[in-house]
């Protein structure tokens, strides 16, 4: 079964693809490497993750620890200013030595609930910080005491408990808990500086895989690209290749054709001729010789009755109709003038005479001598002439016809024109009589042109070269 254009019939379907259509129809090789490269992105990045997240909350531990370890620090410097106050105060009773006993006071009360905050969820630090505070407790009691005992006067006593020592083992006691906190403090940062180090040195493996992973995503997708463009690329020179190969297929068919058109023009003038000239001799003998009997007995119907003269007039009459006819239809067919008196006494006589038969008005123009025109040239400029006025006679609703003919010095150059309603542009394309004249004119490598929009009228210019005209 078979459509319309001879090729193998087959029934359509619509189809309508999705984007999971799409997927399906690639091949293994594109999207297997596709998905692999993805998950081990996500597990790299899933890594990353993990490893940055290690990398946030040692460094939170870390600053946690600096924090530690500088409130202890800064408790055990206030403890010392404690005690140089001390030691002032009670040597000299100058009340200047009270001021960074002053201040010592409360500033060890928020460094201790600082240290305790940093240290709450830490059970062994918060031990020492628990030793810790009970030994700036005593401290502070000592020194307290003997301030106190000072300033009422006793300063025997305050002395006293100088000299016990019990404040210096106190302070001796908390150097050394403090020593060991910030031990056990630089311990834990070393520990996790390198946890620090070793997460950073993850996720540098992690972005070292992910540009690996996107390195070799981007050298599959320029595979991917590179491979589509070669595909691309031969398809595009296969199509070249069958557009070249058809393109001579229908310039063959084009000529075969045109060479066909031409001698079926060529065969079809022939045949008009040699029609022509039967009618010419054969018919018009025929009636010639009936017209001469008829006049014979016309002279010799005198003595006949007035009918019967009436009847032969009307055949007279009827004979001399019949010859008028086959001179128009062998004109049609091949005009004489044509060939006896050459193409512009032919096209003038015609158009003079169609027009006048058709009620147009008809200006004409041609040269008053001209050189003998190939036979082949003149009868196609003729055809030309004569099927455009014929067009005109029954489409263009005219008054007025134009008619040059001219030889210039391109070729030989021949003008219709009308003042009627025009043609439509696709008429003209698809016009089959049009399409005849154009072959005609086109064969002997000339010009064909028409210019015509609705109600404006149309005007019809063919040119053809001498040296074409010549060999035709």
């Amino acid at each position: 079964m078979v459509d319309e254009h001879g090729l193998p019939w087959r029934p359509y379907r619509s189809v309508r693809l999705d984007f999971w259509d799409g997927l399906r129809l690639l091949p293994g090789s594109i999207w297997l490497p596709i998905v692999a490269i993805s998950l081990l992105g996500l597990a790299v990045y899933l890594v990353n993750e993990w490893s940055v997240s290690r990398i946030r909350i040692a460094a939170e531990s870390v600053n946690r620890t600096l924090g530690m370890q500088n409130e202890v620090i800064a408790m055990r410097s206030q403890l010392v200013d404690l005690e140089s106050a001390q030691r002032g105060f009670l040597l000299t009773t100058n009340r200047r030595y009270l001021a960074p006993y002053q201040r010592a006071l409360p500033d060890l009360q928020v460094i201790s609930s600082r240290l305790r905050t940093l240290a709450a969820n830490d059970s062994e630090v918060l031990e020492h910080v628990t030793k810790l505070e009970e030994l700036r407790g005593l401290k502070i009691a000592e020194v307290t005491a003997s301030i106190s005992l000072t300033q009422r006067g006793d300063r025997a006593n305050a002395m006293a408990i100088l000299r016990t020592g019990e404040g210096r083992k106190v302070m001796d006691q908390f150097r050394a808990g403090a020593d060991g906190l910030i031990g056990l403090l630089d311990k834990r940062l070393t520990s996790l500086r390198e946890e620090q180090a070793k997460s950073l040195v993850l996720s540098r493996y992690a972005f070292a895989a992910l540009a690996l992973l996107t390195l070799a995503l981007i050298v599959l997708v320029v595979r991917l690209f590179v491979s589509d463009t070669l595909r691309r690329e031969e398809q595009r020179y296969e199509q070249e290749h069958e557009r070249r190969r058809l393109e001579v297929i229908i310039e063959d068919r084009t000529r075969e054709l045109s060479q066909l058109s031409t001698h079926l023009q060529s065969a079809s003038e022939q045949e008009k001729a040699d029609l022509a000239r039967d009618l010419h001799d054969e018919l018009g003998g025929l009636l010639t010789a009936a017209n001469m009997d008829l006049a014979w007995l016309l002279g010799r119907s005198v003595t006949m009755e007035q009918e019967v003269r009436d009847k032969l007039g009307v055949l007279v009459r009827t004979v001399t109709e019949a010859m008028n006819l086959k001179r128009r239809v062998v004109e049609n067919l091949r005009p004489a003038l044509l060939d006896h008196f050459g193409l512009p006494t032919a096209l003038e006589a015609y158009f003079h005479e169609t027009c006048q038969r058709a009620g147009l008005e008809c200006s004409i123009s041609i040269p008053e001598e001209t050189e003998p025109i190939p036979q082949s040239l003149a009868i196609a400029l003729f055809r030309v002439g004569q099927e455009s006025l014929t067009n005109i006679i029954r489409h263009a609703r005219a008054r007025h016809v134009g008619m040059v003919f001219e030889v210039g010095a391109a070729g030989y150059r021949l003008v219709v024109s009308d003042d009627g309603i025009g043609m439509d542009p696709e008429k003209v394309r698809s016009s089959h009589g049009l399409a005849g004249m154009r072959h005609r004119i086109v064969t002997l490598n000339g010009t064909f042109e028409i210019r015509s929009t609705p109600g404006t009228g149309s005007r019809l210019e063919v040119l053809v070269p001498f040296a074409n005209s010549s060999a035709a």
